[in-house]
């Protein structure tokens, strides 16, 4: 079985470069690469960088959006359900506008991917998928696979971004991951921290290792 993940780009003319101070590794992509299992192929497009193949031999399409990046993502899922392709939309825009993201995808995941992950995977085999796929706010990976952006040996900034934590405990009234997590910040667990930091190709000794 085969999976292609798509990072949407905010909007790249065609011909021209995307803004280079905003390609950094998309961390995103790498923690749903690691809730894979191993015997899943994988594939990633950056479409801030890249043009995407929409013709490329695939069982399931898993496309990130955010709200800046809805209308591109959309698009993009339109060619791949062309296509006759599965299209999986996930990410917060996808859980704070359920019913929209709906109309543009097969398959829907709400909330954080974990467990969503593994469910959809596993029905993606068994020729059973649902609609909708309701998670929790979590996180339940040890370490992000960044063997995802080597594969297709994309160019980043050399800036490796290692993920703390999920949430906030402000309130701000204008910040929907506030209103997501219920002003509640969930800890990733400091040995998993530690240990991606060490893992990360750009070392925080070399300052170029962002936590987030």
């Amino acid at each position: 079985m085969k999976v292609t993940f798509i990072l949407p780009a905010i909007g790249r003319k065609k011909g021209e470069k995307y803004l280079k101070s905003w390609l950094m590794e998309p961390l995103t992509i790498a923690v749903m690469s690691a809730l894979l299992p191993d015997d899943i192929d994988r594939e990633f497009y950056d479409d801030r960088i890249e043009d995407i193949d929409y013709d490329t031999e695939t069982d399931l399409v898993l496309i990130t959006v955010e709200t800046y990046t809805a209308k591109r993502a959309y698009h993009i899922a339109g060619e791949f359900r062309k296509r006759g392709r599965k299209v999986v939309l996930g990410g917060y825009h996808v859980t704070l506008m359920p019913d929209e993201a709906q109309e543009y995808a097969d398959v829907i995941m709400i909330n954080n991917c974990g467990n969503n992950m593994r469910e959809l995977i596993k029905d993606a085999k068994a020729g059973t998928l649902k609609r909708v796929y309701t998670g929790s706010p979590c996180i339940d990976y040890k370490m992000a696979d960044r063997s995802i952006y080597a594969r297709q040996q994309k160019k980043y900034l050399p800036v490796s971004l290692v993920e703390t934590g999920r949430g906030c405990y402000h309130n701000c009234e204008f910040c929907s991951i506030a209103k997501y997590y219920d002003s509640r910040y969930i800890h990733r667990e400091v040995g998993d921290i530690i240990a991606e930091m060490k893992s990360c190709r750009h070392k925080l000794s070399q300052g170029n290792c962002l936590m987030r």
